[in-house]
């Protein structure tokens, strides 16, 4: 059964990369995981959970603060798709596997991404 199954990650853009990644390491003493010189990302996890905080400074990545981890967001998309409710966003590929954005009945949004890329599991590095 499609579902969303917890709070993936918490995402911010940061104007500086390194000055960022020092703030949330040393300053609020989250443990960095992996860096994506490509993408331009850093991602920190918490002691007592393994939602990341994911920083980056690609200005041509979506503006969203948070994603819910499901499955296979394509297969969620179809499925909620044909009970009549609303895609905001529609799949896009991401570093993980595909991303997209959900709308609630009132219109919130619905951020969901999937770990296709990685076989399901995180992957740190």
């Amino acid at each position: 059964m499609d579902k969303l199954l917890k709070i993936d990650n918490i995402m911010y853009r940061v104007k500086s990369l390194e000055q960022a990644t020092n703030f949330y390491r040393d300053i609020l003493g989250l443990q960095q995981i992996w860096k994506d010189e490509k993408r331009k990302m850093v991602s920190f996890v918490f002691d007592q959970s393994d939602t990341e905080i994911v920083i980056h400074s690609d200005p041509d990545l979506p503006d969203f603060d948070f994603s819910f981890l499901v499955e296979s967001v394509e297969s969620f998309c179809e499925k909620f798709q044909a009970q009549g409710y609303k895609i905001l966003f529609q799949p896009a590929d991401v570093r993980c596997g595909k991303y997209a954005v959900l709308a609630d009945l009132d219109g919130n949004k619905i951020p969901i991404i999937d770990l296709t890329k990685f076989g399901g599991k995180a992957k740190y590095g």
